[in-house]
């Protein structure tokens, strides 16, 4: 359904302008509305995996600061490209992120301790 071209033009293509409102455009179909099923077969965890990933990015946000890398003093911009298949992932790109203080790096190092 989320790859459907008569709903989602270039379904394939990342473009998340397509869900903002434009003048003489109206947003596409907002992708949570069918992503979690509806009617009688809705998924019951759909409240609780949009609290966690709420929660896991704020979270993570807060703590981190996440930077394009830097070579040569030059910022390298990664290229924006998705897998195929019914549920796409970006492909791997380099970012370089780093604790915001002191307390949030003995956060990290705490599990490789062990």
């Amino acid at each position: 359904m989320l790859h459907d071209p008569e709903v989602y033009p270039d379904p394939m293509e990342f473009k998340p302008e397509r869900f903002m409102a434009s003048p003489g455009r109206e947003p596409e179909l907002d992708p949570h509305s069918v992503a979690f099923g509806f009617g009688r077969r809705i998924c019951p965890g759909l409240y609780i995996a949009d609290a966690s990933l709420f929660l896991t990015v704020a979270s993570s946000l807060a703590v981190f600061d996440v930077t394009k890398v830097i070579e040569d003093g030059v910022p390298v911009i990664p290229i924006v490209k998705q897998t195929t298949g019914n549920i796409s992932h970006p492909y791997p790109f380099r970012c370089d992120i780093k604790p915001r203080f002191r307390s949030a790096e003995s956060l990290i190092f705490t599990l490789n301790d062990e």
